[in-house]
C-alpha cells in the first residue's frame, strides 16, 4: 500500500532570525486530509499550532487555511495566519500588495510590503474589530494563579477579556520584573473559571515605548506558554488605546523573552470619534526548513 506525502515549510515568525520567535508548521497542499487528521499531525510536529492550506472556498479569498494547536482547532490565530501568509507570497502563491485568507471566522484580510526589487519585507494581517468582555474583581485569586501577589498587578488597568476572534484575559502588571516571575499552573489557571468556558491569559507590562508581554495557555489549548500570539497582540493594542496606556497609532509587543525565543509583534489600533475603525498586527518570518511527513 503506498504511503500518503505531505510536504511541509517550517517557519519561525516574528522574528528576522533563524530560531526565534514563534515556530509554525505549514502544510502547503492538504487536500485529502480530514480533520482529525490535521490534529494527529499537528501534534506530531508538537508546535504551539500547525496550518493547513487548502484551495480557495469563495472567490474572494486566495486560500482556505485551517488552524490548529496540539489540543484543538482554532478559530483563528496571529502567528499562523502572518506565518503562512509570508509562506505563500514567497512562493509565489500570493503576488499583490494584498490578498484575503480564509479562517474560520472568515475572510482576513493580508497586506504584503516588499522592497524594490520585489523582496518580501514585512506581512499585516487585519483583525475584526474588538469586542471588550467582562471585567474581573478577584485580583488576588487571579495574581495567585499566576504566582503573584496581588501588589504585582497595576491597580490603574482592569483584568478584562477583550477579544478579535478569540477571547483572551489581559492582565496587567506593574514591571517587567513581575512579569519575569510570573509561573504556569495549568489546574491554577483552570480554577479561574469553575463554571464557564476558560480563557487563555495575556499578561503584559510596560516596556520602553511599547509592551512586553506573555502568554499562558495550558487549560485552554494545551500550549504551556506561546512565545508570540498574534491573536492576542491584535486586541491587546485596542485595550491600551482604550485605556490610554497608548496613543491611537502603532506600537510593538516583546514577547517571548523569557522563553528564550524573542518575538516582535508589530500592532496598531486605531478609532475615528472614539468607536474602533482598524486592528491590524504585523511582523517577519524565516523560513527554516522543508521536508515531507508520511502516512
Amino acid at each position: 500500500m503506498s504511503q500518503r506525502r505531505y510536504a511541509f515549510a517550517q517557519l519561525d515568525v516574528f522574528t528576522d532570525q533563524a530560531f526565534g520567535g514563534n515556530q509554525l508548521a505549514v502544510f502547503t497542499d492538504a487536500r485529502g486530509l480530514s480533520a482529525e487528521e490535521m490534529q494527529t499531525l499537528t501534534r506530531e510536529m508538537n508546535f504551539s499550532e500547525s496550518t493547513f492550506v487548502l484551495p480557495a472556498e469563495t472567490p474572494d479569498t486566495a486560500a482556505r487555511v485551517r488552524i490548529f494547536t496540539p489540543a484543538m482547532e482554532m478559530p483563528m490565530a496571529g502567528h499562523p495566519t502572518v506565518g503562512t501568509a509570508w509562506w505563500l507570497a514567497q512562493s509565489g502563491a500570493l503576488t499583490g500588495p494584498s490578498a484575503h485568507l480564509g479562517l474560520n471566522i472568515g475572510p482576513i484580510k493580508i497586506d504584503l510590503e516588499r522592497d524594490p526589487d520585489g523582496k518580501l519585507r514585512f506581512v499585516w494581517m487585519t483583525h475584526r474589530l474588538p469586542e471588550f468582555g467582562p471585567v474581573r474583581h478577584d485580583r488576588e485569586t487571579v495574581a495567585t494563579a499566576l504566582g503573584l501577589g496581588p501588589s504585582d498587578l497595576r491597580a490603574d488597568l482592569p483584568l478584562q477579556e477583550v477579544s478579535t476572534g478569540v477571547p483572551f484575559l489581559y492582565v496587567p502588571l506593574a514591571s517587567v520584573e513581575a512579569l519575569g516571575r510570573a509561573r504556569v499552573n495549568q489546574s491554577a489557571l483552570a480554577g479561574l473559571w469553575p463554571d464557564r468556558e476558560p480563557r487563555m491569559v495575556y499578561l503584559f507590562a510596560s516596556h520602553g515605548d511599547g509592551l512586553r508581554a506573555r502568554m499562558f495557555a495550558p487549560h485552554v489549548a494545551d500550549i504551556p506558554e506561546d512565545p508570540a500570539t498574534g491573536a492576542a497582540a491584535g486586541p491587546m493594542s485596542a485595550y491600551a488605546v482604550h485605556y490610554g496606556l497608548k496613543p491611537d497609532g502603532g506600537f510593538i509587543i516583546d514577547q517571548g523573552v523569557e522563553m528564550g525565543r524573542p518575538s516582535r509583534i508589530h500592532v496598531s489600533a486605531r478609532r475615528v470619534g472614539g468607536a474602533f475603525v482598524e486592528v491590524k498586527i504585523g511582523g517577519q518570518a524565516v523560513v527554516v526548513g522543508m521536508g515531507q511527513i508520511f502516512w
